[in-house]
């Protein structure tokens, strides 16, 4: 099946990488196909009956620190692809990735099967099961 634009979660997770491997294979057999890589900073803040969560001192350094360096290796493993583009979205990683999706006019959506971590799958949902549920164009999920 051809594909004319295919959107990619990234959230630096091995899961998401090899997504983002995968679409780069779907691409490279299908010359002028456009890849666009949605990275989602996602920020949530908690607070329960009346408690909150106290960030540590240089945490919102070392989060901004490390999205770059997961940037800079998308960027790096795209560098190849004529079509190909890393955009940074906010907000909740499911919305955004269905908003944007929509918005780019995107015929396929790829994800990875987990993201970072079962803490925030509990606090959040399954980001995967939530594009898959929602979607209007097919999602491909890689294990």
């Amino acid at each position: 099946m051809f594909y004319h634009h295919i959107l990619v979660a990234f959230d630096g997770s091995k899961a998401s990488e090899k997504a983002l491997q995968h679409a780069i294979r779907i691409i490279e057999d299908h010359s002028g196909s456009r890849l666009t890589v949605a990275h989602a900073d996602y920020r949530p803040t908690f607070a329960i009956g009346g408690l909150g969560w106290i960030t540590p001192e240089g945490y919102h350094e070392q989060l901004q620190a490390y999205e770059e360096a997961l940037l800079l290796h998308a960027k790096e493993l795209i560098a190849d692809l004529p079509f190909a583009e890393i955009v940074v979205l906010n907000g909740n990683p499911a919305t955004a990735i269905l908003d944007y999706g929509e918005e780019i006019n995107s015929d396929l959506i790829v994800m990875g099967s987990r993201g970072l971590g079962a803490f925030k799958e509990f606090m959040l949902g399954s980001v995967s099961h939530h594009v898959v549920q929602h979607s209007k164009v097919p999602v491909l999920i890689v294990k």
